[in-house]
């Protein structure tokens, strides 16, 4: 197979102090046993053709794993893409986080999904994708293995991005990172639904748009994320979000969202339950209504 024909489109995101790390959910989790797999119900095969719309593929796999619709790539890729093609990882989620995103019955998609095709605003209605808003994302960081699989087990998945090159890939189920920066030729986004242990590595599942013949999943090993893996996000369903607390770790200068098995504190409609709005006007968070807790 020729990889470089192959559509892609991750673009390694800006740094946002805005960005809720899912950290916290992650280190007050139950411990992961890599020696069991587990697996989520793996979505519909995809192929992207070659469009760059990686990120909005990957997104729209783990929608999918939310409410189980046939949601459309182009409802998130058309508004999203960046001049030179492709998007950032952030953008797709905090699409369907703010605005939602279409059905295809709603918006369809073309056939081919060709790169001009998929930049067609031609249909997309704020009406249809209002009725599939999510509660909130959250950020994975780089490297961050572990924290991507108890969003697996725990929150039905995560997507990240992955920096590739041709040789590496002549084995798509079993992919080899590149051996350095100068040797990356690409990036590409992927949804995890499954771990396990893999060549004596623990090892992530996941999930490309690449999914033309037989091919549907990727074997991303613990050596890939070493320093190629990037942008990882979490999403957090509409009916989820009612225990969840928005926290500063005690001792430190880190903050983000943490969902523990009980909570007194809650946020609804990213507001604290006495009301107060954390987002200031200005799009940046007020981190003096932060809980502190110990313990993460």
């Amino acid at each position: 197979m020729n990889i470089s024909q192959l559509g892609k489109g991750a673009v390694p995101q800006p740094q946002d102090p805005r960005d809720f790390q899912f950290g916290f959910i992650a280190a007050a989790a139950a411990p992961l046993d890599w020696t069991q797999e587990f697996r989520l119900p793996e979505p519909p095969n995809e192929n992207q053709n070659g469009s760059s719309s990686c990120t909005a593929q990957a997104t729209s796999y783990l929608h999918w794993q939310l409410h189980h619709r046939d949601y459309s790539r182009r409802d998130v890729y058309a508004q999203i893409f960046l001049p030179g093609g492709g998007a950032y990882g952030r953008d797709a989620v905090s699409r369907i986080v703010n605005f939602g995103q279409a059905t295809r019955e709603e918006t369809p998609d073309p056939n081919p999904q060709t790169e001009t095709a998929m930049r067609d605003k031609t249909g997309i209605s704020a009406a249809a994708e209002s009725s599939d808003i999510e509660a909130n994302y959250f950020s994975v960081a780089a490297g961050g293995i572990v924290s991507i699989a108890v969003a697996v087990r725990d929150h039905r998945g995560a997507v990240f991005g992955v920096y590739g090159n041709n040789q590496g890939w002549q084995d798509l189920t079993n992919p080899s990172p590149p051996t350095s920066q100068g040797t990356v030729e690409w990036a590409h986004y992927l949804y995890a639904f499954g771990y396990h242990t893999h060549d004596n590595q623990r090892c992530i599942i996941a999930k490309s748009s690449w999914c033309q013949g037989n091919h549907h999943e990727h074997h991303i090993r613990e050596n890939y994320f070493i320093n190629m893996t990037f942008d990882g996000w979490v999403v957090v369903a509409k009916e989820f979000m009612g225990n969840t607390v928005f926290v500063k770790k005690a001792g430190t200068s880190e903050f983000g969202f943490y969902v523990p098995a009980t909570s007194e504190e809650a946020i609804k409609d990213k507001a604290l339950n006495y009301g107060v709005a954390i987002e200031k006007p200005d799009g940046t968070v007020n981190f003096n209504l932060a809980k502190e807790v110990t313990g993460l």
